[in-house]
């Protein structure tokens, strides 16, 4: 008796297995009918997709503003998160100070190259003409102030050490101006090339410096034109995954945006008929969700590489196996209607 029951009730659950595979069957079929007529040309399935942007942060930090809101239209290079940056401008104030003063130096180093190159070419070149008529007159003086004093001398006029020191003020006038017609010595000129090379040195240092407060400055102005999150594409906010005042830490998804103008569909085609496919050809979409609407579709890529096909079981092609080759079609979506993930079904005119 229990083994009977147990018949019975597999038989009724058998039963009912079919039935619901055979409605679940019925409505496929009619569905496919619904949409396209595949006596009127090949009609494939596939699913809406659309180019989406993730939209994250490369600074770690609380989200100071959220200037967007899903469904809202964006453009490119709009500012759509903002990313607190109190820290950061502190930084920036330090790094500016450490500029400034880096400046500085540069500009003191330059001024003692300027200084030392002076001297060098003093040295160099000689005395102007100025000092040398200037070095002349004096030896002139003090030649006649020597001949007047000797004369004294001779009639016992003038003491013999006032003699002297005439004559040594001549001699010393007489250097002056041996010294500013022949220039400096070797070895002045030698000191101040050695002048010069240690200006030039501290120069360079000091230019280094610069450039390094200078990239330090650049960085974190980097960091906070990041802050200011854009943007890459136009399109519509489709997703926000975080809040204001939330911490993000770097490349955490904040809000996806997707170009819903730019939609395309891919589908399956058989090898066995490829050859009523080709670039450029128009096709006709219709989704689900917009039933009564027919939409316009190109050929814009058909699928080459064996990487690309998918085998498919099948009797066509007698004992073997054939493939199929991805076909992507471009759909206009100027209305924004069509949605990444839906369905949608493809007729080839013939």
């Amino acid at each position: 008796m229990k083994g009977y029951r147990k018949y019975v009730l597999a038989s009724i659950l058998i039963l009912t297995l079919v039935t619901v595979g055979c409605s679940a069957g019925a409505v496929t079929k009619s569905n496919e009918a619904k949409f396209f007529n595949d006596t009127e040309g090949i009609v494939s399935q596939g699913i809406i997709e659309a180019k989406e942007v993730s939209i994250n942060t490369k600074i770690p930090g609380r989200i100071a503003k959220i200037n967007i809101q899903e469904g809202m239209e964006v453009k490119a290079e709009d500012i759509v998160v903002e990313i607190g940056s109190d820290e950061l401008e502190a930084k920036r104030g330090q790094a500016l100070a450490l500029v400034k003063a880096a400046e500085a130096s540069y500009e003191a180093a330059q001024g003692q190259v300027k200084a030392a190159n002076a001297m060098l070419n003093k040295a160099q070149n000689g005395a102007r003409k100025q000092e040398i008529a200037q070095a002349q007159a004096y030896y002139d003086l003090m030649v006649k102030t020597y001949d007047r004093v000797e004369k004294l001398y001779e009639k016992g006029a003038v003491s013999a050490q006032k003699r002297d020191e005439v004559k040594t003020q001549l001699e010393v006038a007489k250097q002056k101006l041996s010294m500013a017609k022949e220039g400096a010595r070797s070895e002045d000129i030698s000191g101040a090339q050695a002048l010069v090379a240690q200006a030039l040195a501290m120069e360079q240092a000091a230019k280094s410096k610069l450039e390094q407060a200078q990239a330090g400055l650049r960085e974190v102005e980097a960091y906070l034109k990041d802050t200011k999150i854009k943007s890459p594409i136009d399109g519509v906010v489709t997703q926000i995954n975080a809040d204001e005042g939330e911490l993000v830490s770097t490349g955490m998804p904040i809000a996806t945006i997707t170009n819903l103008k730019n939609a395309w569909v891919e589908v399956k085609i058989k090898e066995t008929d490829l050859d009523k496919i080709y670039l450029g050809q128009e096709v006709k979409v219709k989704v689900p969700a917009f039933s009564k609407d027919i939409y316009n579709g190109e050929v814009v890529r058909i699928n080459k590489k064996p990487d690309f096909a998918t085998k498919r079981a099948t009797n066509d092609n007698g004992d073997f196996d054939i493939v199929s080759y991805g076909v992507k079609i471009e759909v206009e979506n100027s209305e924004n209607k069509l949605r990444p993930g839906m369905t949608a079904f493809v007729q080839f005119s013939k």
